[in-house]
């Protein structure tokens, strides 16, 4: 996702307090190039996220759990 200001078009989470969406995450070359290094498949992360969101979702707020 990019932003255009004043001219520039930037990344929407390359600016302080945004955060990118984890699609946005998981297609990042260097995250691949990382998780590649670690052993970690998308599909693992992925199968980690759901069940700490499972785990943890009725302690967060809904706005969090979303």
């Amino acid at each position: 996702m990019s932003i255009v200001t004043r001219g520039r078009t930037t990344r929407a989470w390359s600016t302080a307090g945004t955060e990118p969406a984890l699609a946005d995450v998981l297609t990042d070359p260097l995250v691949h190039a990382v998780m590649r290094r670690d052993g970690v498949s998308v599909a693992k992360l992925r199968r980690v996220i759901a069940d700490a969101r499972a785990r943890l979702g009725s302690r967060l707020c809904r706005r969090c759990a979303a």
